[in-house]
């Protein structure tokens, strides 16, 4: 199977151009209105909730204010999709809409933390549309038996990655993720330009990381505080030694970046996939022809 990763491009306000989540989280912030300590309030100018930390709070901005007036909460709700963040989601009864402009190339898109019986994705060229795909998100993964076949119920999957659709400067790309009768949930999507590292060789390594942390009480009991878990994935890529610049330019456009990775091919990917960022990667170059490069990436939370 080969090894890719999404080179992302940022979303703002000049790509992201429609949505059906309105962005009315809380009220809007205004300079002449008092807040009162616990009091929350967005700013649509970075999309953001913020809660007042002290009573008498009036003309203290939440976007330049260095934390003594203001908490910064969260993403608003419209814009969770888009903050690097997988467990911070964006929710919209039965379906949620997203449609983006892209500023540069994208010919690749994933989205992450879905809850959602489908997926379509749109792509149009004025008027025209050149592109219509709808995927069903039944795992049928889980399907390992007679017995959970007719009776384990549907398990949809929780991410869908999508390369190689005409996401060119100029087109407008629809998101659509529905959950018709529930709750759409997104946790993060990424839209960017898809690169394609090297073949995974044998033996490729997930760790399941916990976040959450084992206390005790006063009589010795002990006090389970569940914060959620994350993946370090371990990977070694055989790649041509020629093209060793490559890979490492790529690895240093996405350095510091949230992007996805993901391996394809006819087989199973093993759930070599996620939402994350390089963690180490080395080059011991083979000068003879072909090289084995050792990644390691960290899922986000």
């Amino acid at each position: 199977m080969d090894f890719n990763i999404i080179s992302p491009m940022q979303v703002t306000d000049v790509e992201l151009v429609a949505s059906n989540i309105a962005e009315n989280d809380h009220p809007d912030w205004g300079a002449g209105t008092t807040y009162a300590a616990g009091d929350k309030v967005i700013s649509t100018a970075s999309h953001r909730i913020y809660e007042s930390m002290q009573d008498g709070n009036q003309g203290n901005d939440p976007v330049a204010d260095d934390g003594t007036w203001w908490l910064d909460l969260r993403a608003t709700n419209r814009w969770s999709a888009f903050d690097n963040r997988r467990s911070n989601k964006a929710r919209r009864a039965d379906q949620i809409t997203y449609s983006i402009v892209p500023t540069q190339d994208c010919d690749a898109i994933s989205l992450f933390g879905l809850t959602a019986g489908s997926v379509r994705i749109e792509v149009w060229d004025g008027a025209v549309r050149i592109y219509d795909q709808t995927f069903v998100m039944a795992d049928t993964g889980h399907v390992v038996s007679v017995y959970t076949y007719f009776f384990g119920g549907i398990v949809y999957a929780r991410q869908k990655v999508l390369n190689g659709f005409p996401g060119y400067i100029g087109h407008r790309i629809d998101i659509t993720i529905s959950a018709i009768g529930a709750t759409a949930e997104v946790g993060h999507i990424v839209l960017g330009r898809n690169h394609l590292l090297g073949t995974v060789l044998n033996l490729p390594r997930i760790d399941f990381v916990s976040h959450s942390r084992k206390g005790y009480d006063d009589f010795g009991e002990e006090i389970l505080v569940k914060r959620g878990s994350t993946r370090k994935v371990e990977v070694s890529l055989a790649v041509p030694t020629i093209q060793a610049p490559r890979v490492m330019d790529i690895i240093d456009e996405v350095d510091g970046l949230a992007t996805a990775f993901y391996a394809s091919g006819n087989g199973p990917n093993f759930g070599v996939e996620g939402l994350g960022f390089v963690d180490d990667h080395g080059q011991p170059l083979d000068v003879a022809g072909e090289s084995v490069f050792p990644l390691i990436l960290k899922t986000l939370k």
